[in-house]
């Protein structure tokens, strides 16, 4: 296990190797955003301890396994090796080492230049030497050179259109019927409310640093449940009553859905071949009483380690994309108790939360 911090289980209970990870701010790296948006992240703190960049735990893995070729020195060693492996894609920035060499620099140094606004890849160099990022893909008034690209400089479909055979975007859409047979077993019966999960604006990604600060933890101590004033009256709950979120039909597809032609991989289909069986779960979390959930609905995170929400989401994937549907089960919910928190407001807040 690779790790900035030690995770339990996956570190701590399975790994037999565990190699302590720099973060950024403890070496130069370079990455790209969501708009193609490369930066140079500079060092401005020495790793911890044993902990080494990415590049350099790779490179040892390497050597010891008796590959070549891995004796970089630096990330920028990394960066300039595979900028010639990015030419023709949508974050192409070969064109900065072109540049970053005719100037007698390295690229980290050259990318550098562009300071925090960095440059949106693919990079192209022009006539007199200079780089121009690209705004926009699949311009189609973008105007390219008659002669073609000149000297490294490569140009792909993307450029100016759509990768696709008419050059157009090519949105497809699955018919509503292929797995509304699903939901529509899935619907909440009885005293079931639709349970759905999502992030807290406070803890990101994983978790796995936000769990370790302690005015994070102080603030979501335990896993919340939030649920609409109506939903919450009708069975006795108040912000701050401890609840149980339960269900005993979880649907788990038995065996992996293969793709067999002929055969019928719709919900129905694989409940009459006996694919499914039917889980139970429970978790507990701290009610928040709100009038910005939906009736019929509770919302909980599904980043909380002891309690996950998605226990109670079914495991079947949907048969089209192959993606399992978290964030959306069903499930019932009851009081158990109170929690430390109803009465005390040194850490959980149960103020309204909602804009009207």
């Amino acid at each position: 296990n690779q790790d900035i911090y030690l995770v339990d289980p996956i570190g701590a209970r399975y790994a037999d190797i565990i190699f302590p990870a720099a973060t950024w701010g403890e070496e130069d790296f370079m990455r790209a955003n969501g708009e193609r948006r490369l930066r140079l992240y500079r060092k401005f703190y020495d790793a911890p301890g044993e902990a080494k960049p990415d590049w350099w735990i790779i490179a040892q893995l390497a050597k010891r396994m008796g590959y070549d070729g891995f004796d970089w020195k630096n990330a920028n060693d990394v960066a300039e090796e595979s900028s010639r492996f990015s030419r023709g894609n949508r974050k192409a920035y070969h064109m900065i080492k072109v540049a970053a060499h005719r100037e007698g620099k390295t690229l980290h140094q050259k990318l550098g230049e562009f300071g925090t606004d960095g440059i949106q890849g693919p990079v192209f160099m022009k006539d007199d030497g200079t780089l121009m990022g690209t705004k926009r893909l699949h311009d189609t008034q973008k105007t390219l050179p008659e002669t073609g690209p000149a000297g490294a400089n490569m140009v792909n479909k993307k450029t100016t259109h759509f990768n696709s055979q008419t050059g157009k975007c090519n949105i497809q859409k699955a018919r509503w019927s292929l797995f509304s047979d699903y939901w529509e077993w899935m619907k909440p019966k009885g005293d079931e409310l639709w349970a759905t999960s999502g992030r807290s604006n406070e803890r990101w990604q994983s978790g796995f640093d936000d769990r370790r600060r302690p005015y994070i933890v102080q603030r979501w101590p335990e896993n919340y449940v939030e649920i609409h004033p109506d939903d919450a009256k009708a069975r006795g709950i108040e912000s701050g009553d401890q609840v149980m979120v339960y269900s005993d039909r979880i649907p788990s597809l038995k065996n992996v859905i293969k793709g067999v032609e002929g055969s019928d991989y719709s919900f129905t289909g694989q409940m009459k071949a006996g694919n499914v069986e039917l889980t139970k779960a429970a978790v507990t979390g701290v009610a928040i009483v709100t009038r910005h959930i939906k009736k019929g609905v509770i919302y909980m995170d599904f980043l909380h380690p002891e309690q996950p929400a998605n226990a109670l989401e079914g495991r079947v994937p949907d048969w089209i994309s192959g993606n399992y549907n978290y964030k959306l089960g069903v499930a019932s919910v009851r009081k158990i108790g109170e929690s430390a928190y109803k009465k005390s407001f040194r850490s959980m807040s149960f103020a309204p939360r909602d804009i009207v």
